[in-house]
């Protein structure tokens, strides 16, 4: 009658039940999260490529757009600047030629270094003395002695 108190064997021990699949194998499942990760890489490629190809269509015509602003603004400029339409404007506001020009002559000297861009400076030019073999310059570095 002891079996009836305790249907599952003694109290102590406990009773495993098989499973269905059996022990997990991490060398598996690795080997499938490698294999997913190296599957998904080149779509992963793919994407940043194109990605990368619309932006440079992007830029390319902003680019261009930016050019077609330069140019029509080039050509403001040049359309302003004409000397038929600067004495056209002038005769409209009501300006004249001089009949008799005045010129004015300043001997005073300029300041001392001169304003002007370094463009427009002549060029510095280098001397064109004869240059030292190249074993003096390495006798240079040695010790040698007195």
């Amino acid at each position: 009658m002891a079996a009836i108190n305790h249907p599952f064997g003694a109290a102590g021990r406990r009773i495993l039940f098989p499973s269905p699949l059996g022990r997990i194998n991490w060398w598996v499942v690795a080997a499938i999260v490698v294999v997913g990760v190296s599957a998904m890489l080149p779509v992963l490629q793919n994407s940043t490529a194109t990605d990368d190809g619309f932006a440079i269509q992007r830029t390319r015509a902003e680019q261009a757009r930016l050019n077609g602003e330069i140019r029509l603004l080039e050509s403001d400029v040049a359309r302003l600047a004409s000397l038929t339409r600067i004495q056209r404007r002038a005769l409209e506001i009501g300006l004249s030629p001089a009949s008799s020009p005045y010129f004015v002559t300043v001997d005073e000297p300029g300041p001392a270094p001169a304003k002007l861009p370094a463009e427009y400076l002549p060029r510095a030019t280098p001397e064109t003395g004869d240059p030292e073999p190249w074993w003096q310059s390495l006798l240079k570095w040695l010790p040698l002695p007195d």
